[in-house]
Parts: C-alpha cells; sequence; structure tokens
C-alpha cells in the first residue's frame, strides 16, 4: 500500500517523536510532493528535521507538486 503526505506537520512531529519509521513499518511506499520537502528543509523547521529532509529514507519517494 501507498500512502501520500500533503501537509508538512504530520512528518515534522514524527520526526521530532522519534516516530518517523512507523510509516514504514505501515506503508510500503511513503509519497511526499516536493513542497512539503522544501519546507522540512527550510531553516525554520527545527534543526532535526532538516537533518532528516536533508538525507530522506529510501523508502521515502518525492514526487513534483505542480
Amino acid at each position: 500500500m501507498m500512502v501520500v503526505v500533503a501537509d508538512t506537520s504530520p512528518l515534522n512531529y514524527l520526526v521530532l517523536i522519534d516516530g518517523v519509521d512507523v510509516l514504514h513499518q505501515l506503508y510500503d511506499r511513503f509519497c511526499v510532493p516536493d513542497a512539503v520537502i522544501a519546507e522540512l528543509r527550510s531553516c525554520d523547521a527545527p534543526p532535526r528535521v532538516q537533518q532528516w529532509a536533508a538525507s530522506l529514507p529510501a523508502w521515502v519517494e518525492v514526487y513534483r507538486s505542480g
């Protein structure tokens, strides 16, 4: 099964509580729009979130949202 996350907040908070890997346990593929990844990499995001978004796990797929 594949899930698409179209909002930054769920990923942001899952990364901060060290729970983001649960998504991979629940879903084979996980798609995120490039705009969401850009927000997670923003200087306004917490450093831990920026680091996660800069080096995405292999199970996260980024797609163009435009």
